[in-house]
């Protein structure tokens, strides 16, 4: 099987059991602030599959969802073995796949915060983790709760989770052990907690139905890498002047490998800087910046652009954040980033670059696609 046909075409949403602890209420029915249920945020989020299974306890929780899914190419499925929880619809899932070793993304009806990016994020990293053997990719969240209903799973765990079922452990934190499973950090993906949200109960569900008109928009991150001079500073410019005409906001973050000083020399703020302050600050009714002499991680800036649409980082080119490089044929025609969630080369070079998309360094069209399409 060659890389470009481990993309994974398929995804699956576990409907789950009896909901009791929801008093028999169905969860993917459950309404967001906005009168949008589970399910159809699921579906929204999963829409670039070309196939997505809906797996079902039985028939009459099928037929519930019929109205929701008339619009989407979902195909229904009763669970094989019944009434072991979220490993019974997996096993029923894979089952679908047991002659094709592809990845399916498989997630549960009750995390309503499921996005895109999650899905694509994890896609990105498929092809290398089947190289590498893995059977199964899920998420840690920065509290350090691995989510194993949010993730890429094989057919090659169909044995695996046959022996369980016949041994009565249903439990999935098993399976994750006894598989060999890579753990992906959400936070490294720019994923923040709040989109792993999962709701049991009547009062965690009146609690997330509540705050969910405010929940913070799901924002695109993108790293820009290229060698010095490779015209990474130029593309950007072009590329923010873009999502500023699509009327979308865009934040940038800049790495710099060496250290460097954010006061201009004779300034008040230099001065002071200079005399042993540990930090300094200007602002006016239009802007602030602040200065200080701290370290601090890239997830914590992301997290003070929370209004912006996209954030946009010149550097981190080690990063397994979604990145794409700059390789300008008068400059070098190599890559020197790490290949992890490497999207795309933007370039004017004719190499190859090991089946990586080539985008051309002239224009933007392709990123802008990827930023508000992909």
């Amino acid at each position: 099987m060659t890389k470009q046909s481990l993309k994974c075409h398929k995804a699956a949403i576990l409907l789950g059991g009896h909901s009791s602890r929801m008093g028999g209420q169905p969860k993917f029915l459950l309404e967001d602030g906005k009168g949008r249920s589970y399910l159809k945020k699921q579906i929204k989020a999963l829409e670039k599959a070309d196939r997505i299974y809906l797996s079902a306890a039985d028939a009459a929780q099928l037929a519930l969802i019929q109205n929701v899914c008339k619009d989407k190419d979902c195909y229904g499925l009763i669970d094989v073995v019944k009434d072991c929880g979220p490993l019974g619809g997996l096993y029923t899932v894979l089952q679908q796949l047991r002659d094709e070793d592809e990845w399916i993304f498989v997630t549960a009806c009750d995390v309503p915060e499921l996005t895109e990016n999650m899905v694509g994020s994890l896609i990105q990293m498929s092809a290398d983790a089947y190289e590498q053997g893995y059977d199964c990719l899920v998420y840690q969240d920065s509290r350090g709760r691995i989510h194993p209903l949010c993730g890429l799973y094989r057919p090659s765990l169909l044995p695996v989770i046959q022996q369980m079922l016949w041994y009565k452990d249903y439990k999935m934190m098993h399976l994750l052990i006894r598989s060999r499973c890579l753990i992906v950090s959400s936070a490294e993906m720019g994923i923040p907690d709040t989109c792993f949200v999962n709701i049991n109960t009547p009062e965690a569900y009146e609690r997330w139905k509540n705050t969910s008109l405010n929940m913070t928009k799901e924002q695109k991150i993108l790293c820009i890498c290229g060698i010095k001079n490779s015209g990474k500073t130029t593309y950007i410019e072009k590329l923010l002047k873009e999502i500023k005409a699509h009327g979308k906001s865009a934040a940038v973050i800049k790495h710099d490998g060496h250290d460097f000083e954010g006061d201009r020399l004779g300034t008040d703020t230099y001065r002071y800087h200079q005399a042993g302050a540990a930090a300094t600050a200007i602002f006016s009714k239009n802007r602030y910046m602040i200065n200080a002499d701290e370290e601090i991680d890239l997830q914590q800036l992301i997290s003070g652009f929370s209004d912006a649409d996209v954030i946009l980082v010149e550097g981190m080119k080690q990063s397994e954040l979604p990145k794409i490089e700059i390789v300008r044929e008068k400059i070098s025609c190599t890559l020197s980033c790490c290949g992890k969630n490497l999207i795309a080369v933007v370039t004017d070079c004719e190499a190859d670059f090991d089946g990586i998309e080539k985008w051309p360094l002239e224009d933007c069209n392709r990123c802008l696609n990827y930023l508000f399409q992909g």
